[in-house]
Order: structure tokens, then sequence, then C-alpha cells
């Protein structure tokens, strides 16, 4: 493991009590991981979602940090907090001893913004978020297929990878030049198109009470300080599940989420190396996608 200026405390204890697996292990993985995730955290403020006793402990999340009381590694950003006009500083994750800084919290999972603290009112990524309800995984993957579909039939590229739990995200990277409230409505078109075309799977309905089980098609993600796991994210779930993605062509049926853990995606990544490294240097303008699907 490398060697920093850190302290990592309770190594011992066990995070996934059926696997086996311990905090260690989440300290460990992130270590070997961390070139791959950095990219996708650098800049952006972090939301940590805190197991401190594992996946079966209480968890919580956690925006504000005190500044006065972090490593000299770890960067902050403030911002002040519309609904309490009080500043909140945010973690930014930047480097590998801040990511094991976390891991040592007891961070699983790890939450990134969708923007940057350069410009923080200006997502680069718009996000799908399909939430299964009680629908199969093989939903899912249909459903996934669609939306891929409707935005390559609207000229736009996405990318995609497994949520790490029973979902999964499409994310089509931007250029960064439009505010959260342009890129929800564009998200909004999107999941609207797929909801009309597909509504005996899908629904847009906010209150899983009402959603009659079917997935759901969170378009409000993209909203300021909303956040998703991270490619190559741990989860707090069974068997240490990784979110990770994926080729669209790997996206059909036999596909299953529990297939990239923290013991297997290694293997894949000597097969596979880093998917999206060059997908998402293919930027969408918006503007273009919005108009063809009016």
């Amino acid at each position: 493991m490398t060697n920093i200026n850190n302290v990592f405390t309770h190594l011992d204890k066990v995070f996934w009590p059926s696997e086996g697996y311990t905090k260690g292990d989440v300290i460990q993985y992130y270590d070997r991981i961390s070139n791959l995730i950095l990219p996708y955290l650098k800049g952006r403020p972090m939301v940590l979602n805190r197991h401190p006793n594992g996946i079966k402990g209480s968890s919580f999340f956690q925006k504000n940090v005190d500044p006065n009381h972090l490593p000299q590694f770890v960067r902050t950003f403030p911002m002040r907090a519309k609904s309490t006009q009080r500043t909140v500083h945010y973690i930014v994750c930047d480097n590998k001893q801040t990511l094991l800084y976390l891991a040592n919290l007891g961070c699983i999972e790890m939450h990134p913004w969708s923007s940057r603290i350069e410009d923080i009112h200006k997502p680069d990524f718009l996000t799908i978020d399909l939430d299964p309800g009680r629908r199969s995984f093989e939903d899912v993957i249909t459903v996934s297929r669609f939306t891929h579909d409707i935005i390559e039939s609207a000229e736009g590229k996405s990318v995609v990878k497994t949520s790490g739990k029973a979902g999964m995200h499409i994310f089509l990277p931007l250029v960064g030049k439009e505010n959260f409230e342009y890129v929800r409505e564009v998200a909004r078109k999107i999941a609207l198109r797929i909801n009309r075309e597909l509504p005996s799977l899908t629904t847009l309905e906010r209150h899983p009470a009402k959603r009659g089980g079917k997935i759901y098609l969170d378009y409000l993600r993209n909203s300021i300080g909303q956040t998703l796991a991270a490619p190559y994210s741990l989860r707090a779930y069974p068997a240490a599940t990784v979110s990770t993605p994926l080729e669209w062509s790997e996206v059909r049926k036999g596909l299953r989420p529990d297939q990239f853990t923290i013991r297997t995606i290694f293997r894949r990544l000597k097969l596979k190396d880093e998917l999206w490294n060059t997908l998402i240097k293919r930027k969408n303008r918006l503007q273009k996608i919005s108009r063809r699907l009016d």
C-alpha cells in the first residue's frame, strides 16, 4: 500500500459480514484503483457517504467538514447553501492521499458532483439514472438500450456504467457551457421520450410508492449538489460490487451487475483497460440534441 502521512485505523473491522471484506480491503482497493477513479473525482466537491460500521451498520451523508481539522493534503471548496445561508465546506478529492483518507473515514462509496469547482454551476455530464424498482435487470438492460438509441437518434453520444447495485447510469459528456437548469431540462426531454415509448416499463414519478414497481427515469440528478457513485466506486451492497464502465455492446442479455466486484474488477481491467478515457472526450452540444428531440 502507498506510504503516505496518514494513520489508517481499525483495518480489521468487517464491512461485509457475508463475504468477510474489511475496512482494510476498502483502503487497499482504492489504493489500487486510484489512477482510474481519480480523473472522475478531481476538482469536484464530494458528498461523503460514510459507513463507519460497514454495510449492515448505520450510514450517513456528510457535506460539510471543518477545514481546520483536516490533513494539509485535503483541499476544500466553500459554498453558501441557499437553504441555510451558511457556508458549506466540501472536500475535493484531488489526490490519492485524500482518496485513502476518505476510505479511512468509512466512505465505501465515492460521490462527486457533476460539475467542477472552476465553474460550479455548469456540469460537464448529463446523467440519466435508471432506478429499477421491482423490475428485473433484464428490463433495465432493455431501457438502457432504448435510451442509447434515443440519444443516438438525436446525434448525441453516451457512455454507460453499472450503478453497482441493480440499476444503470447513462452519461452524456458535455462541453460544460450550459447551466444545471438547461441540462436538467434536456435530460427531462430524454426521459419523457423514453417513458412515452416504454410506458409499461418506466415512470417519471418521484415518489417510490407511486411508481408501481416501474423503472424510475431519474433526470433530477442533473441539479446542483446532486451526486452519483463515480465510475469504479465500490458500493455498500452485497458482494462489494463496483460501479463499472461498460461498452454499449456489453449491455445485453446475460449482463449482471454482480459480475464486477472488489475481487473481479482487476481481472476485467487487464482485458478491457479504462473504457471511458477516450469516449468521454466526445463532448455533446445540448442545443442540437434538444432541437432534435423536439
